[in-house]
């Protein structure tokens, strides 16, 4: 926690990765008559009373991939179709930010692994403020680099994960990863075979030995289910069987 610290406090305007996180509020939250998406800020403006409002909604906190919330948007509308709030901080928006560019040095990638974990631990602190939210009924998605701070994450406050185009292993991309849930923590992960970046064959990845998904970092996990799309690349909203996967498993747990 040290480090994460230390993390957060090396970055001036960190508080923007929250301010400025996109929102979906699903139909019904106070009142309204259809989902609600935009950014936290405006949220803030437009529900001038919702720390007053005291109904609880199960939440997603997703942490977006190196390009932002991109696809994400895809995610964010069927997470909230189900009746949940989706809130994803927004990475980018941190000043002197570190990046890559793939090939990369492992240094280069391992440095933003260590943002995206504070980026977790400091927007969920805020997150627990807000009264609307039932803080036994959340969830932890990260998709691509994201799904790797979401799969790494030691906490224990959420019911279940998700990690989406991302295959729990060490490779060019990370050289000490494991799991960060628990053993009986409902985790689902889906990748692609064809995916450009993490898959067996893929590009980046022709001098490791590198199985393409997260059986294997999963074996003890009793309520993980590994989902491997045939034909499917990095960006696996295209592959229709996908959302049903996501909402199901959202569906099933949060009534467990």
């Amino acid at each position: 926690m040290i480090e994460i610290k230390k993390t957060i406090k090396k970055y001036e305007n960190f508080y923007d990765t929250f301010k400025y996180a996109y929102v979906g509020l699903p139909k019904g939250f106070m009142g309204i008559k259809k989902p609600y998406f935009g950014q936290l800020y405006k949220f803030k403006k437009e529900f001038k009373n919702y720390n007053e409002y005291k109904e609880k909604f199960p939440l997603v906190l997703f942490i977006h991939g190196s390009k932002g919330l991109n696809k994400g948007t895809i995610y964010r509308k069927w997470i909230v179709e189900q009746g949940f709030i989706f809130i994803s901080p927004n990475s980018l928006k941190i000043k002197n930010r570190p990046t890559y560019s793939t090939p990369d040095k492992l240094s280069s990638y391992e440095k933003v692994h260590k943002l995206r974990q504070a980026e977790i631990v400091y927007n969920l602190k805020n997150i627990l403020e807000f009264n609307f939210v039932d803080k036994n009924n959340m969830f932890l998605m990260g998709n691509s680099e994201g799904g790797l701070a979401a799969a790494f994450y030691k906490g224990n406050e959420f019911k279940g994960r998700i990690v989406t185009a991302y295959s729990c292993e060490n490779s060019y991309y990370s050289k000490d990863f494991k799991i960060g849930a628990k053993k009986k923590d409902p985790f689902l992960n889906i990748i692609g075979t064809h995916d450009e970046f993490f898959s067996e064959k893929s590009e980046p990845n022709k001098d490791h030995e590198v199985q393409g998904h997260c059986t294997k970092a999963l074996k003890k996990y009793k309520n993980a289910k590994v989902v491997i799309l045939a034909q499917t690349k990095h960006d696996i909203t295209e592959n229709i069987y996908v959302k049903d996967d996501i909402t199901n498993f959202l569906r099933l747990w949060s009534k467990a």
